[in-house]
Order: structure tokens, then C-alpha cells, then sequence
């Protein structure tokens, strides 16, 4: 309804007797007006603003939302060179629409990949006093324009700010946004759930990174609610020609196709995604869709695409194509080029990109190099990455990728004949993937427990289970196996102790009051040649 509604507000501008009256709502159809993607209107009415009102609040605003609908279409230069120049109108006047301004030019920097947008975003913001950047925006500038460079100092502080945004929907929106770039993937899907019936009441495409829910729930494995969410902004964005946001929605939906397995449907989303935008003006939109590409390719066994998806999302010379997105694809990439030999390239592109990370790196984005260093390592190097990749347990909120490295690493163990070791890191990692659905993994973890000496049945976990976190499922099923707390916290990298009190939370949720009836709980014995999972 975002037509009518501008067309509503733009008819009692008309019939107000008051010229700010006027202007004001005037002002309101043109942020309304653009979720309908009529650019032309858009102009229109910030043009009838402009001359109705002097008050440079309501102009800037104005202004901004012709900027806000060119972002979410395909010219993000052109609409970046619009932002920031009412940002240098703003600083001029000493406008608070400076920070709104900015703030809307740091979503395009994002869309775009643009290196000398972050240099003029920063030396606009260097303009703004310290004291009036408060709330969301004290977290939102930094954070989507440079990620890897403010998320050290912004991650302590983020708890605080989405506290004291807990009714005011769009900062809490921003501030949920904010985590998700900041790779603090739990803290933003909760936070997305506080703020999701507030999100719904104000239409499907907030201001800013409008799928970064969808990429949040992928990450901590709730993948229907993902798409489910790129279904909603697809909806909207393809009836209002927003050629940028509907891509977003077609690559957050052929990712998560790719990961189910659905590696044909994957390919039309992503191929789609690339044919709405310029990948030299959309980069991160590129980038993702590249990943979707090879993780399709590598459902399929098809190693020699997918390493060409992957390494795509670099320059020859090794630079990321995009600041942010293609740091994630290093793991898949070193994952790919072992399976052909490439190790050697992909090496020197994975520690050149670890050099220009520098120390302020996310716990994901730290596991994800130490998987890829383990998969490219020397046999005598390579377990003590593995082992560094599994020791967070903040690891837990990236199931997927978790569940991957204990995949690799149960593999490197067999390989190694160290069988015993091998088997609960591969029956983790096949509980995760049958969990979350992901049946070209699942199937291959299977496969790998059969080498194991174990056959996996087909089937899903128990419903019991599923209620428990990814790190209690692997605590029961070893502990049902037999191995005692000490062992189970040798697998896991946890204390006895951590181990027993996990084990005396799950025990009701169960409906069980003693170890030896975890066996029950599980859908067959866990232990023993040619024994069924």
C-alpha cells in the first residue's frame, strides 16, 4: 500500500491551508513514495517541498528519499554522488541531516564496494562533533562502511545500544544490522526478533541492508525464516522495480537452495541476482551471488567451478572484489583448491588476506581462516588449525560452518587411521547438516562414517534434541555413546565440568533422570563396526 499512502499524504498536502503543514506532508509522501519505485514521483515531490518551505530539515529529507530509492535500484554512483552532496549541503548549515545523509551514503558504500566512499564518508563524518553522534548512528557509519576496522571498538559497546533502543524500532532495526556486519550473528537475530513485528508494521524494506535478517537467520541456521524473509522483500522490490533490493532477495534465496541441496534452482536465483545489477556498482550483491554459485557447484562434486566462483571474489592480484562479503568465501575457497591441488594459490591469497585483516577480526571470520589453513596446510601443521578453528564456543553460532569444520576434520582423522578421534567429530557434524537439511553434506558426512565403520540411518534427530543447542545435541549423543565427561570435553575443547553441567540442564528437557537413559533418546547405538546411527 506504500502508493496510496503517498498518494494519500500528497492529497492532504494539497487541501492544507498551511504552507509548513504543506511541505511536511509533502515530505512524507516522498519517504513513502519510495518503496514504490517511481523515481519521477519521488523528484516531484521533494521539488513541491523545496518550494513550499526555506526549513532545511524538511528539504534535506526531502532530497534524501530520491537518494534512499536510487540505492535500492542499480546506479549506486549516481545516488551516492547525491547523498553525500546533501551531506556537504548539511555540513554547510550545520544541518542534523548530516548524519541521516551519511548514514544513507554508507548503505550505498556497502551495495557498491567503493573504496573511495569510505574515504569520503570519513572525511564528512570527521566534520560531525563527537557529541551529537549518538544512538544507532554512533555504531552504524563506522560499521557498514568499514566493518574490519571499527568492529573492535564498536562490538563492546553494541549490548548498551540496543538496550537503550528498545522502543524505537528503527534504531533497534539499525542496531541489529549493525551486529550482523559486525559477525556478532546471535546478538542480531535476537535482536531482529525483538524488533521484527515493529519491522512488519513499517513494510518490508527498512532503510539500509534490508536483507541482513534474512542473512542473519541463514548464518545461525534458521534457513525457512531466511527465505521466508527474501520472499517478502522479492514481493516488493519486483512490483516497484527495485532492481537492487530483488536481487539481494534472489541471491539470500538461491544461497540457501545451494546449501539444501537445490543446486539448479540455486543457479537461476543467482544468475538472476547478477542480470538486475551492474556488478561494478553492486558489488556485495556480485560477491554473494558468486558464493551461491560455488556452493552450488560444490553440492554437485563440481570442485573446478566452484573454485572459479570462489576465487572470483578476489582481484588476480588477491584484493577482496568487496570489502566485507568476500572475506567469507576463503574457507570454500581453500576448501575447493585442496580437492585440486591448488593449495599453493590459495595459501598465498588466504594469508595476504589475513595480512590486510589485520587483529580486529571477527571469532568467525578467525575460524573461517584457521579451517582454511587447515585445509591447505602440510599434514604436520594442519591439526593444530583445525583444533583452533573448533576452540570458541562462540563458534556455535554459525552451525553450518561449524558442523563443516568438523566434517574436515573427522576426514583428516580417518585418513590418518585415527579412527576413535574421527567418529564423534563426523557424527557431529552429520547431526548439524541433517538438522539444518543440508543434504549434499549430509551425505557426505554419512559417507565418511562409513569409512568410519559406522552406518548412518536415514532419518532426521529426534524432536527432543532439536530443542537443545548444537553444542548440548553433541554433549548427548557422546555422552550416550559411553565417553565420559572428561572425554566428551576432550572432543569439544570443554572442562568436565562445563560438560556436566550441560548434561544436568538437558536431562528434563529429555524427560530422562539418569545418564544411562540417553541411549533411549537416540534413534539407535552410537558405537561399533557396521552399527547404525
Amino acid at each position: 500500500g506504500y502508493a496510496a499512502a503517498a498518494a494519500a499524504l500528497e492529497r492532504a498536502a494539497e487541501l492544507s491551508p498551511s504552507r509548513a503543514d504543506q511541505a511536511r506532508l509533502l515530505t512524507e509522501a516522498a519517504a513513502m513514495a519510495v518503496f514504490t519505485g517511481q523515481l519521477d514521483w519521488v523528484d516531484r515531490l521533494a521539488a513541491e517541498v523545496r518550494g513550499r518551505s526555506d526549513d532545511p530539515a524538511l528539504i534535506s529529507r526531502a532530497s534524501l528519499a530520491t537518494g534512499r530509492l536510487m540505492a535500492l535500484r542499480r546506479h549506486h554512483a549516481a545516488a551516492f554522488a547525491l547523498l553525500t552532496r546533501i551531506a556537504e549541503e548539511a555540513a554547510d548549515t550545520r544541518s542534523p541531516r548530516l548524519l541521516e545523509a551519511l548514514a544513507a551514503a554508507a548503505v550505498v558504500r556497502y551495495y557498491s564496494g567503493e573504496e573511495s566512499q569510505r574515504q569520503h564518508i570519513e572525511k564528512l563524518l570527521g566534520a560531525v562533533p563527537d557529541a551529537t553522534v549518538t544512538g544507532a548512528l554512533r555504531a552504524w557509519v563506522p560499521a557498514v562502511t568499514d566493518p574490519y576496522g571499527a568492529g573492535a571498538s564498536l562490538v563492546p559497546a553494541l549490548p548498551g545500544l540496543i538496550a537503550e533502543a528498545k522502543d524505537d524500532a528503527d534504531s533497534l532495526t539499525a542496531l541489529a544490522i549493525v551486529a550482523w556486519i559486525l559477525d556478532q550473528t546471535a546478538l542480531a537475530a535476537r535482536t531482529f526478533d525483538e524488533a521484527f513485528d515493529r519491522w512488519q508494521a513499517g513494510g518490508s524494506l527498512p532503510d539500509g541492508l534490508g536483507c541482513a535478517v534474512g542473512w542473519a537467520y541463514l548464518e545461525q541456521g534458521r534457513w525457512a525464516e531466511a527465505r521466508s524473509v527474501a520472499a517478502e522483500i522479492s514481493a516488493v522490490a519486483s512490483v516497484a522495480g527495485l532492481d537492487h533490493a530483488e536481487a539481494c532477495a534472489h541471491v539470500l534465496d538461491a544461497t540457501v537452495l545451494a546449501l539444501l541441496g537445490e543446486s539448479a534452482d540455486a543457479r537461476r536465483g543467482a544468475e538472476r541476482a547478477l542480470v538486475l545489477v551492474d556488478p561494478l556498482e553492486s558489488r556485495s550483491v556480485a560477491v554473494f551471488a558468486r558464493r551461491a554459485l560455488g556452493l552450488a557447484a560444490m553440492a554437485e562434486g563440481d570442485y573446478d567451478t566452484a573454485y572459479a566462483q570462489f576465487r572470483s571474489a578476489f582481484t588476480d592480484d588477491g584484493d577482496p572484489v568487496h570489502y566485507h562479503v568476500s572475506y567469507t568465501l576463503l574457507a570454500e575457497l581453500a576448501s575447493a583448491a585442496a580437492r585440486l591441488g591448488r593449495r599453493k594459490d590459495a595459501a598465498d591469497l588466504l594469508e595476504r588476506s589475513a595480512r590486510r585483516l589485520g587483529t580486529g577480526v571477527s571469532a568467525r571470520v578467525t575460524a573461517l581462516l584457521d579451517r582454511g589453513r587447515a585445509l591447505l596446510a602440510e599434514p604436520e601443521h594442519a591439526e593444530r588449525y583445525f583444533r583452533a578453528a573448533l576452540a570458541d564456543d562462540t563458534g556455535e553460532q554459525w552451525p553450518f560452518e561449524r558442523a563443516q569444520t568438523r566434517l574436515d576434520y573427522g576426514e583428516w582423522l580417518r585418513r590418518r587411521r585415527r579412527i576413535a578421534e574421527a567418529r564423534p567429530q563426523l557424527i557431529m557434524a552429520l547431526d548439524t547438516f541433517r538438522r539444518l537439511g543440508a543434504r549434499p553434506w549430509t551425505e557426505r558426512a554419512q559417507a565418511e562414517l562409513r569409512a568410519a565403520g559406522i552406518t548412518a540411518a536415514d532419518g532426521v534427530v529426534p524432536s527432543a534434541l532439536t530443542e537443545l543447542s548444537p553444542q548440548q545435541q553433541q554433549i548427548v549423543r557422546l555422552a550416550a555413546r559411553g565417553l565420559t565427561n572428561r572425554e566428551i570435553g576432550e572432543s569439544l575443547f570443554l572442562s568436565p565440568r562445563t560438560v556436566g553441567s550441560h548434561l544436568y540442564r538437558v536431562f528434563p528437557k529429555l524427560g530422562i533422570t539418569a545418564r544411562s537413559q540417553l541411549r533411549d533418546v537416540i534413534e539407535g547405538p552410537l558405537s561399533g563396526t557396521g552399527t547404525q546411527i
